[in-house]
Order: structure tokens, then C-alpha cells, then sequence
């Protein structure tokens, strides 16, 4: 409303300026010229020139009124309403549009903020989309950085969780109840994971990869974090069994291995299409814990680095040693559970004693790597 009125009064001062000026000094000569006496005496139509000048004057300069407020009231309303509909842009309703009426400038003007609103809609819809198929930090990230991520040498903690007997489960379901259990699942597993931190980095259909601490999302206590993690993940399961349960729906199982290490995480990948990965010693360690679970029937285990940094959120039991590929010292696996009411917290390694090797029952089967 101010601005409209600004608007209105520049104008209306610009007209009576205009109108105003020239009369008065036409009326200024002709009293110069005339005289005094003569300008009473002379008339036209019975009215003295001096009140014929000052009824022009006076209707020159409503008329110059009338005409400015009627061309301000042209302007000021799409001014308005282009106002009007940046405020709402600027609140975030992206379908505000302005009329495009008329001609000239003004016109231009709307259809300007129309192609610029529409520019900013389909923006929207595209981030909207794109956060769909990656997370909300990747795509924040990819944006800012117009899609370029350099890759990084960070040490983070890897969490790699695989549903057991998928073969089985596929063959049970027919294809729409499986895509339905499994959205329900990973809807579930994927919350927990962020609500800690962590950041998704793939879905391998029956797999998940979760990466805490890596540059998308720096979390000094990593583990600590990944720990927790899994743990509310192994609740939530059992949630959703009880739902599954209900609904005449086959459960889930499934085991996750938890990693420590040194990761490179960047883009990998074509112009066409690039995928933000992780790479290295957490995400194999991870993935090979992970296998272990089917083989000893642990829902969860852990590296010795994972245990010393997270072991105060949890109890651990030393469970073994594996070789890794890659990794020249086997490594120390823990089975990890919730900590209950008596536990102290303390370091867990401390006062364990060493562990076998468990070489062989890894050597019975083929490497596995994440999806």
C-alpha cells in the first residue's frame, strides 16, 4: 500500500508541477502585458480575462489530477500485484503468478516474473525428485557444489546391513506385496540411520549402506553414532515384524556389520551419470562382518576399532578373528548388544582375552562386496 501511494503522489505532483507552471506564467505575462486596469476592462463573454486565466488554471490543474491519478491507478495495480506475488514466492509458495494484461512494460514485467517463477518450480520439483533417489545431504551437497565432489581421505565408520534368505522372501511375495514390504523396510531402517547422523549412501535392493563421519556429514564420535544406529535398527525390525505378523506377511531377518577406517569418498562415475561412494577399509570390513552374521547367527557384529570407540553405548564379546582382503593383520570381530541396567561403562576391550581365528569359515565362501 505505501509503495502504491508513493507511486500515486510522485505522479500527481509531476501533472500539477507540469500543468501548473506554464499557466501561471502565461497568467504572469498577460498581467505584464495588460496592465492592471486593462485586464479588468477587458472581457470575454462577460467574464474578466483574469478569472477566464485562473478558471483555467484551476481546471487545468484538476484535470492534471484527475489524469495522473488515473494513469497512477494503471500502474500502481500490476505493480501491486507483482508485489503481491514476490511476497509469496518469498514465503515459499512457488505457484504464485502474476496476470498478464495489457501491453508494454508493464506486461514484460509479468511475463518476466512468470517465466522466472515457473524457472523456480521446476527447480524445486527436480530437488524434490532428486532427494528422492539420494539423500537430502548428497543432493544439498551436489547442488551447492553444482554436482562436483571431489574425492576425500576421511576416516569414518561403515555400517552394511543385508536381509537373510532374500531368495526366499522373493519367492514368497508376488512382485507389487515384495517392492511393498521391502519400501516399508527401508522407510523404517533409513529413519533411524538419519535420525543418528548417518547418511544412506545406497540401497542394493536387499542391502544397506550407511556412512557415518564422511565429509557429507562429520560426526566426531562416528562409531559411537553407527553403534546406536544398529541397535535402534535391530528394535525397530522387531516393530515391524510385529506388523508384518498382522498382516499375513513373512518376517525379516537380517544382519549388519559395523566398520572403523580409513574411506575414500568422492564422485565415481561417467558426465553422464555420477554416484557419491565410499571406498576402503571401513565399507570392506563392514561388508565382511556382515556376511559373518549368517555364519554364526549374530544379528550384529563389530570390528576392534568400532569396539574401542563405541563400547561405552554397548556390551561386547569377543567372538573371533577374521582375515580381510586388503588387510595384512586379521581382524578382531565383537558381537554387539543393547547395554542393560548393570553394565558399567568402561573400555570393553581392556580385559578380554585373545580370540581365535575364524579364517576358515570365511574361506568357505566367495567375497562379498557391498551392492
Amino acid at each position: 500500500m505505501g509503495r502504491g501511494a508513493g507511486i500515486r503522489l510522485r505522479l500527481v505532483a509531476s501533472f500539477v508541477a507540469v500543468s501548473l507552471l506554464p499557466i501561471s506564467i502565461l497568467a504572469f505575462l498577460s498581467y505584464r502585458e495588460g496592465g492592471e486596469e486593462a485586464k479588468h476592462s477587458e472581457t470575454i463573454g462577460g467574464l474578466a480575462i483574469s478569472t477566464i486565466e485562473r478558471g483555467v488554471a484551476v481546471v487545468g490543474l484538476l484535470l492534471a489530477v484527475g489524469v495522473a491519478l488515473l494513469i497512477g491507478r494503471s500502474i500502481v495495480r500490476p505493480l501491486r500485484r507483482l508485489d503481491d506475488a514476490i511476497g509469496r514466492v518469498e514465503r515459499g509458495d512457488l505457484r504464485a503468478r502474476v496476470p498478464e494484461r495489457g501491453g508494454g512494460e508493464l506486461v514484460r514485467l509479468a511475463e518476466g516474473f512468470n517465466r522466472m517463477a515457473d524457472g523456480l518450480e521446476r527447480e524445486a520439483l527436480v530437488r524434490e525428485l532428486f532427494g528422492q533417489y539420494v539423500t537430502p545431504e548428497l543432493a544439498e551437497k551436489a547442488i551447492k557444489e553444482r554436482g562436483w565432489l571431489d574425492g576425500r581421505l576421511v576416516t569414518c565408520t561403515a555400517l552394511f546391513a543385508d536381509i537373510r534368505d532374500f531368495t526366499g522372501l522373493t519367492e514368497t511375495l508376488p512382485p507389487a506385496g515384495l517392492i511393498g514390504v521391502l519400501n516399508r523396510y527401508f522407510e523404517r531402517m533409513s529413519s533411524v540411520v538419519v535420525d543418528e547422523g548417518g547418511l544412506v549412501n545406497k540401497f542394493g535392493g536387499d542391502s544397506l549402506l550407511a556412512v557415518f563421519g564422511s565429509p557429507l556429514n562429520p560426526l566426531p564420535d562416528h562409531a559411537v553414532h553407527a553403534v546406536q544406529a544398529a541397535l535402534g535398527m535391530l528394535r525397530e525390525l522387531a516393530g515391524l515384524n510385529a506388523e508384518l505378523r498382522v498382516d499375513g506377511l513373512p518376517e525379516i531377518m537380517f544382519g549388519i556389520g559395523i566398520g572403523t577406517g580409513e574411506v575414500v569418498a568422492g564422485n565415481v562415475g561417467s558426465q553422464r551419470r555420477l554416484e557419491y561412494t565410499v571406498i576402503g577399509d571401513a565399507v570392506n570390513v563392514a561388508s565382511r562382518l556382515q556376511t559373518l552374521t549368517k555364519e554364526l547367527g549374530e544379528p550384529l557384529l563389530v570390528s576392534e576399532e568400532t569396539g574401542h570407540a563405541a563400547g561405552g553405548v554397548c556390551r561386547l564379546a569377543a567372538v573371533g578373528e577374521v582375515d580381510v582382503r586388503g588387510k595384512a593383520e586379521p581382524v578382531r570381530v565383537f558381537r554387539a548388544e543393547a547395554l542393560s541396567a548393570e553394565d558399567a561403562v568402561g573400555d570393553p576391550l581392556g580385559g578380554l582375552p585373545a580370540v581365535p581365528r575364524m579364517t576358515q569359515q570365511l574361506d568357505a565362501r566367495e567375497d562379498v562386496e557391498p551392492d
